[in-house]
């Protein structure tokens, strides 16, 4: 029935299923509130995942993520400001695992 919204890995990458928590100090730290955070990710549940699981915004570079949190954001015609929300989210993530990246070192 939704076949028409799947779509493949966006930039080739894998998906690893449902969106992980995101935690309070990631959430402070990107500017997010605990109430954004519960209203963001329900819409992240309503939007994206019902047609797709969760890509890992930390595995693309930045021009490569905002090119598709644009598309997507008109593909699931996000208002202005749940398409705000929903990058203030998921920038959180990109955050916390380019800094896990960054303290594991290179080749680790």
């Amino acid at each position: 029935m939704l076949a028409g919204c799947q779509s493949s890995a966006p930039g080739g990458r894998s998906a690893d299923g449902a969106v992980p928590p995101l935690d309070a100090a990631s959430a402070r730290a990107a500017g997010v509130s605990v109430q954004e955070v519960n209203d963001a990710s329900k819409l992240y549940i309503a939007k994206c995942a019902r047609c797709h699981k969760f890509y890992n915004p930390a595995e693309y570079s930045d021009a490569e993520w905002h090119s598709w949190m644009t598309k997507m954001g008109r593909k699931a015609r996000l208002k202005p400001d749940q398409q705000e929300l929903l990058s203030r989210y998921l920038e959180a993530f990109r955050t916390t695992q380019k800094g896990k990246v960054e303290k594991a070192g290179p080749g680790r």
